[in-house]
C-alpha cells in the first residue's frame, strides 16, 4: 500500500479510536447534504476534541471531500450498488472507513475493525454489510499515482488546457489536495512571530495551537492582494464586496488613525457580522454594481470579487463538486460589471486592484483583458493583464491579482 495522507504512526495519534471518525462521518454528512463549508464546520466541531483528535478528523474530512468519486466507486463496487441506495448515515462512516483503507498505511484489519464499530453504532444489524463492503474495498488498492492527486473537476480541466501546460495542471491538482497549513497577518502595533512567508510582506506561517497576541488567520494569498493595494496614511479607501472583512482590516492597517476604509458588501447579515468583530471600519450594506459612493472620489479601490472560489480548494475540497461549468459564464458577467463600477470610483492619480480566489481562465484573464490591467508586483508568474498565484507556484491558495492605475 503507498503511504498516503496518514501514512505515519497512527497508533500515536488516537486518543479515542471512533471519535475522530464519527466527527468526520457528521461533518462529511453536513458537508455534502446541507451545503456546510467544511472549514467552518470543522471547526466549530471539533473544538472540544483533544489535539490529535482534531488533527485526525480534519484528516479524514478533507481526505474524503478530496477523493470523494474514488471512494464511492470504490464503495460501490463493493456493495454493488449506488451510494445512493445505501442509507447515507452508513456511508458516510463506510466513506471514513475506506478512506483508511485506501490512502493510509494502517493495517486492514484495523481499518476494517474500527468501519464495522462504526457502522454498528448506527445499526448493528448493518455490521456484517459494512464488514463485508470494507473487505472488498481493501482488495482493490490505488496505483501510487493516484493517492496524493485532488480529483479536479472535468470542465475544469478542459477549461484549464488551452491555457496551462498539462504538468502545471496536474501540479495544480496534486498541491491542491495538500494541507494549508496556517498563516496569520498580524496588527501593526503586535511583534510578530512565525517564520515569514517568502516575497509576501506581513505573512508568517504559525503552527497549530493558540493565536499569537495581535494576529489574525488570514492565506499569504489574500495578504498579498492587501499590499497590493499599497494604501498609504491619511488615504481614502474603498473594499468592494468586503465581507468578512479580512482585507478591509488590512488596509485599515495602511491608512492608520487618520485615513478612511469603507467596506461595502450587499449581504446585510455579513454586514452585521463584520461590523461587530470590526467596528473600526465603516460598513456599507450595497450593491457593487451601483455602490451609493461619489465617483473619482477614492485613491485605493479593492474589488476583490464573488467567485467561484477554485483557488481555496485546499481548505474547502467540496466547492469542486458544487460549482458547475453554466456558473463560471454568470459569474463572469457579474465581476464585469463590477469592474465598471469600480473603476468610476478611482480617482486621478489612484489604483483599482481586482482579485479573485480561482483560477478559470473567465474570471481572471478574460475579465481584466478588456481594461488597461497590470500584474501585480506579487509572487507567482504572469497570467495575461495578472498575475497568477496558486498552491503548486507560491503555495497559498489560488488568486489572481491585478492592478488598473490612472
Amino acid at each position: 500500500m503507498a503511504a498516503g495522507p496518514l501514512a505515519g504512526p497512527w497508533h500515536r495519534l488516537v486518543t479515542d479510536p471512533l471519535g475522530a471518525r464519527r466527527v468526520a462521518a457528521d461533518v462529511l454528512g453536513r458537508v455534502l447534504r446541507s451545503g456546510a463549508y467544511s472549514n467552518v464546520l470543522l471547526d466549530s466541531s471539533t473544538r472540544s476534541q483533544a489535539p490529535p483528535d482534531r488533527a485526525r478528523t480534519k484528516a479524514l474530512t478533507y481526505g474524503v471531500l478530496r477523493r470523494l468519486e474514488t471512494i464511492d466507486a470504490a464503495i460501490e463496487r463493493a456493495a454493488d450498488r449506488p451510494t445512493s441506495a445505501i442509507d447515507q448515515g452508513f456511508v458516510d462512516r463506510l466513506r471514513v472507513s475506506a478512506f483508511e483503507l485506501l490512502y493510509s498505511n494502517m493495517p486492514t484489519a484495523v481499518a476494517v475493525s474500527a468501519g464495522v464499530d462504526l457502522v454498528k453504532e448506527k445499526s448493528s444489524r448493518a455490521a456484517g454489510f459494512a464488514n463485508a463492503v470494507l473487505r472488498r474495498v481493501s482488495e482493490r488498492p490505488l496505483p501510487d499515482d493516484e493517492v496524493h492527486s485532488l480529483e479536479l473537476p472535468g470542465w475544469l480541466e478542459s477549461d484549464l488546457v488551452g491555457e496551462w501546460d498539462p504538468a502545471e495542471i496536474t501540479a495544480f491538482a496534486i498541491d491542491s489536495g495538500n494541507d494549508p497549513g496556517r498563516t496569520v497577518r498580524f496588527d501593526r502595533d503586535a511583534d510578530p512571530v512565525g517564520h515569514p512567508v517568502d516575497e509576501i510582506e506581513g505573512a508568517y506561517r504559525i503552527e497549530a495551537g493558540p493565536l499569537p497576541s495581535g494576529s489574525h488567520v488570514q492565506d499569504a494569498a489574500s495578504i498579498a492582494v492587501g499590499n497590493s493595494v499599497d494604501a498609504a496614511p491619511g488615504m481614502t479607501v474603498v473594499d468592494l464586496a468586503a465581507a468578512p472583512g479580512g482585507k478591509a482590516a488590512h488596509l485599515r492597517d495602511q491608512v492608520g488613525a487618520e485615513g478612511l476604509v469603507l467596506a461595502v458588501d450587499h449581504h446585510e447579515r455579513r454586514v452585521r457580522a463584520g461590523r461587530r468583530r470590526m467596528p473600526d471600519l465603516h460598513w456599507v450594506v450595497a450593491d457593487a454594481r451601483t455602490p451609493p459612493l461619489a465617483k473619482a472620489s477614492f485613491q485605493r479601490v479593492l474589488l476583490d470579487a464573488p467567485c467561484s472560489g477554485l483557488g481555496t480548494l485546499r481548505r474547502r475540497p467540496e466547492i469542486r463538486l458544487r460549482v458547475q461549468h453554466s456558473d463560471i459564464e454568470r459569474l463572469a458577467a457579474l465581476q464585469s460589471e463590477m469592474v465598471e463600477s469600480a473603476l468610476e470610483l478611482v480617482a486621478p492619480g489612484g489604483r483599482l486592484v481586482y482579485s479573485v480566489c480561482t483560477v478559470t481562465p473567465q474570471e481572471t484573464i478574460e475579465v481584466t483583458e478588456p481594461y488597461d490591467f497590470r500584474p501585480a508586483p506579487v509572487p507567482g508568474r504572469i497570467w495575461g493583464k495578472g498575475t497568477l498565484m496558486a498552491p503548486h507556484l507560491t503555495a497559498t491558495d489560488g488568486m489572481f491579482v491585478a492592478i488598473h492605475d490612472l
